[in-house]
């Protein structure tokens, strides 16, 4: 296995290296964000590797158990402080140049990171290094948004144009990453699976990020994306609904179904859009992906012998979207007594998923996770931001009812519910998460200053 982790380390080594090579002919604040976003995405593309072993299972297995090794933690940790020190940079110039409005920002940041680490001191646990970690991962969020929001304000306008040439680039990367997703569940390559109570092996797929809820999460991000693009960017339509069916892809393969139905339900703030022509667009194709992926699996299982068991295995994911809205209700009624008459029930497998997300030490909510390492300091805090953002940015939508202000706000939702079931202290979550609100905040910015509405006054709404 040491052998293995040293091909792994050394594959995220040359992938930071390439990316700092980039760095040296741009350091733009656009470039800077586009390049955390694809390590991000790239950071366990060492898991890939896994995969060209028969015994890829185990390997992943144990690259989860056991990390992936000091070089790469040294590695990633380099582009970090490379990526901050650049952005800060550009932060203090726009800081010297930065009106009332920015200065209360950093204000408010600086509060809310002096209140989290108020109450990880109030709550500290002697030797939980994962708690020291966690908390160090929600200060690195708060200060990366901080930075890349100051940087962002002292450009003119984040470069569209580059945005557009990173996403042909990061639509080639998408491709490739359902391909190995594809390869995963058809040939029961995935180390993550679920066995059900009929006996089924239900195979999920990780691809590159290493993780099957953390590739829903970063495709229900890139969909998102998409989703505005096609409304902003009316030349490249074609090439957003590759996406928009590229991420729906990776979402089925992943099997996760809080990310996909919480998309789905955030999909529906777009709908406030004038534009009747499109406005379904966006909540249409991930559905209708993921049905013509289950009729297809379907079809070619009942037509092929050759082949049959991993279509099967498509086809088993596709059952596991169905039934989970019946399971859902089946689980509340009997939280509250209620009788239900859906045969189906609530399988052992489904509480096990359901419970192990709020309940035990190993919970994935990430919220909950929040107030056990900071309390109800940190935590109260922390949500207050959220509500204030979430008030902000309908001021805006109110302010300027664009596709840009509507996705905003979902993005902010959808980012806000995933803490319910999804731990946003890992990396790259929280990095995601930086990332993708900077611009969100910019254009809060940017919509109150140009309503005549102060940022501050926004704030205290």
């Amino acid at each position: 296995m040491n052998l293995n982790n040293n091909a792994f380390e050394i594959a995220n080594v040359m992938i930071v290296i390439l990316l700092l090579l980039m760095l040296v002919r741009k350091r733009d604040v656009t470039t800077l964000l586009m390049v955390l976003f694809v390590y991000g995405t790239l950071h366990f593309g060492f898991a890939a590797i896994a995969l060209t072993s028969d015994e890829s299972a185990r390997l992943l297995i144990a690259l989860h158990d056991e990390g992936s090794g000091m070089l790469a933690t040294i590695a990633t940790l380099s582009l970090l402080a490379v990526t901050f020190v650049l952005l800060s940079m550009h932060a203090y110039r726009a800081y010297l140049l930065s009106q009332s409005g920015e200065k209360k920002m950093i204000m408010y940041v600086l509060l809310i990171m002096g209140a989290v680490l108020c109450g990880y001191a109030l709550n500290i646990r002697q030797g939980d290094w994962l708690q020291l970690k966690n908390v160090i991962s929600i200060e690195a969020m708060l200060a990366f948004l901080l930075i890349g929001y100051l940087g962002a304000t002292g450009a003119h306008t984040l470069n569209m144009a580059k945005i557009y040439s990173w996403g042909v680039a990061e639509l080639l990367v998408f491709a490739a990453i359902d391909g190995i997703a594809v390869y995963e569940v058809f040939n029961h390559h995935s180390w993550a699976g679920t066995l059900e109570s009929s006996g089924a092996m239900v195979y999920r797929a990780s691809s590159i990020l290493f993780n099957p809820n953390l590739l829903a999460f970063w495709a229900s991000l890139v969909y998102l994306g998409c989703a505005y693009g096609v409304h902003a960017f009316r030349k490249h339509q074609k090439m957003m609904l590759c996406g928009m069916v590229l991420a729906s892809v990776a979402i089925y393969l992943s099997g996760s179904r809080s990310a996909a139905f919480l998309l789905l339900a955030v999909l529906f703030i777009p709908l406030w859009l004038k534009e009747k022509r499109i406005k379904w667009l966006s909540l249409l194709v991930l559905p209708l992906t993921m049905l013509a992926i289950y009729l297809g699996a379907a079809w070619f299982a009942g037509q092929f012998v050759l082949g049959s068991a991993g279509w099967h295995s498509v086809v088993l994911l596709g059952e596991r979207f169905a039934d989970a809205p019946i399971y859902l209700v089946n689980y509340v009624s009997t939280l509250f007594g209620v009788p239900h008459g859906v045969p189906l029930g609530v399988p052992p497998e489904v509480m096990q998923s359901i419970e192990g997300r709020f309940v035990g030490e190993g919970r994935d909510a990430g919220w909950l996770v929040l107030y056990q390492d900071v309390g109800w300091i940190g935590t109260a805090v922390m949500l207050l931001s959220c509500f204030v953002l979430l008030l902000w940015s309908m001021r805006a939508y109110y302010a300027v009812r664009s596709a840009a202000s509507a996705y905003a706000l979902a993005i902010l939702c959808y980012l806000v519910l995933m803490g319910l079931v999804m731990r946003f202290q890992i990396f790259p979550v929280w990095l995601f998460i930086g990332v993708i609100l900077t611009p969100c905040l910019v254009f809060w910015s940017r919509t109150a200053s140009r309503s005549s509405l102060p940022m501050g006054r926004v704030c205290a709404s």
